[in-house]
């Protein structure tokens, strides 16, 4: 398929294409269209180049996905993260990153994405916005998040302290399993009692107890520093289904025994 655009177009296209930027935002073709001298207004030209197939729908307004020439057609990279990465060229400012599952994915310990995209934000009134294809959990980390692919992702040390802050918020426990001993390889002693410094004790309760088998240094350490003085609930307060005595946690959630995961090879 032969794409043209006009003349007086074609000085944004150029900078399109040198750049290739996965998605163009309003404020950056009004930037464009300015610095290359286009009278017409930012809706005109966005219009223009839909019309001719170099800017795709995405399900953010005033977001465009960008088709360069080298896919040879209105093709979208069907990138699963686009509902998130579009979020964020709308809104560059909210302070979310990816987590659970999704983020597990980015860093290459999971197989699969989940099909709906897991976000942690930082404030409530932002997880509005983000509704649709992703779930939505509101957690306030004390690391700094890490940047993969021009994506934010909580570091592994926020995400387990956030599994385990509000275990409920996990969509999917049966798949943990798949993804969680490669994740715990990776992480740090001091950053994990960074990031649990100043949270209820409960927390620190559960996360010895969910990584004990995958990482018993950390789970020694946790013991040691943690002095519980009543039971933390693994889930909600009923039946259940396994009790450890090491860290006084009632599991009424888990699908699996965490003393009895594998580690990686």
């Amino acid at each position: 398929m032969t794409r043209t655009i006009s003349k007086s177009f074609a000085g944004i296209l150029q900078e399109l294409e040198l750049e290739r930027p996965l998605l163009v935002t309003s404020e950056q073709l009004s930037d464009l269209k300015k610095k290359h001298h286009v009278t017409s207004s930012v809706e005109v030209v966005a219009a223009r180049l839909k019309a001719k197939g170099w800017l795709l729908p995405t399900d953010r307004q005033g977001v465009w996905e960008f088709a360069p020439a080298e896919v040879a057609g209105i093709y979208s990279t069907n990138d699963p993260l686009l509902c998130f990465r579009t979020f964020q060229a709308k809104y560059p400012a909210v302070k979310c990153a990816l987590t659970f599952q999704t983020a597990a994915w980015v860093y290459g310990d999971s197989d699969r994405i989940p099909s709906s995209i897991h976000v942690s934000v930082a404030e409530y009134k932002h997880a509005r916005p983000l509704r649709g294809h992703t779930l939505v959990l509101i957690f306030r980390p004390k690391l700094n998040t890490q940047v993969i692919s021009n994506i934010p992702v909580l570091a592994r040390e926020s995400i387990i302290v956030q599994m385990t802050t509000k275990p409920s918020s996990v969509s999917s426990w049966v798949s943990v399993p798949e993804w969680l001993p490669d994740f715990c390889t990776q992480l740090s002693s001091d950053r994990i009692f960074e990031e649990l410094a100043g949270r209820p004790i409960c927390v620190s309760q559960r996360l010895g107890y969910l990584i004990q088998r995958l990482r018993p240094d950390i789970a020694d350490e946790v013991k040691k520093r943690t002095e519980p003085v009543s039971n933390a609930w693994f889930g909600e307060r009923k039946r259940t289904l396994r009790y450890d005595k090491r860290f006084l946690v009632a599991d009424s959630l888990l699908p699996f025994d965490p003393k009895k995961l594998e580690g990686t090879k």
